[in-house]
């Protein structure tokens, strides 16, 4: 199994879809909301997600995320878009009860060990607007929505980052996840898609969930 570059940094992106915000009770936020997940929760295809014992509510959220190619600091939506070097899916893992438990802070909720599979391949161009992300457990859908119904372009998410922290070469961007989120079980299969204008499937990440995780 090949596993991704381990980037300098992950970025996502949360509350991006509005149907998800509704789901979790949140609103959009008037600003972009993001936050850094742990570099050592890295795991490639086909590596197993591992289920902590101190969570009772693993959930998926399958993502598009864009690979950053340039040093940026500060710039606007078109150098930002010029900066975009590929495009590949993750799934921001979350343990929702322990989000809860922190009051709605990320850290611990999405740090765990193995709880961020990312798919080693990379599309160079993307017209993503007119592209889906979808999610399966067990081979039933779970989540499927158009990157058309992000808040904002990818270019703006990337240069609002870019006001607060250099983004650097290699650096992960995940653009958040649509409705449909849910739970994960020890033995299920787990699979992000990234489906293309006219129904092709561009891209999959496929991973397995295991208990045992610390």
């Amino acid at each position: 199994m090949s596993r991704p570059d381990r980037p300098g940094k992950i970025v996502c992106l949360a509350r991006t879809f509005r149907k998800h915000a509704a789901e979790l009770g949140n609103a959009v936020p008037e600003v972009p909301l993001y936050f850094l997940k742990a570099t050592t929760a890295l795991i490639g295809p086909g590596e197993a997600i591992r289920l902590p014992a101190a969570s009772a509510e693993v959930q998926h959220e399958g993502e598009v995320a864009l690979i950053v190619g340039a040093r940026l600091s500060h710039v606007d939506p078109d150098t930002a878009e010029a900066a975009i070097a590929g495009w590949t899916l993750l799934n921001d893992v979350t343990a929702r009860d322990l989000q809860r438990a922190d009051g709605g802070r990320f850290t611990r909720a999405k740090g765990f060990d193995t709880f961020c599979p990312m798919a080693t391949g990379r599309l160079p161009t993307l017209d993503w607007a007119r592209c889906r992300v979808q999610c399966r457990v067990g081979g039933a859908l779970r989540q499927d929505g158009p990157l058309s119904d992000l808040v904002r372009s990818p270019a703006e998410f990337v240069a609002a980052i870019s006001a607060c922290m250099t983004l650097e070469p290699g650096d992960v961007i995940s653009l958040g996840t649509p409705a449909g989120v849910g739970p994960l079980r020890a033995g299920d299969t787990v699979e992000v898609r990234l489906v293309g204008p006219a129904g092709e499937t561009l891209m999959t990440l496929e991973n397995p969930v295991v208990a045992g995780g610390r």
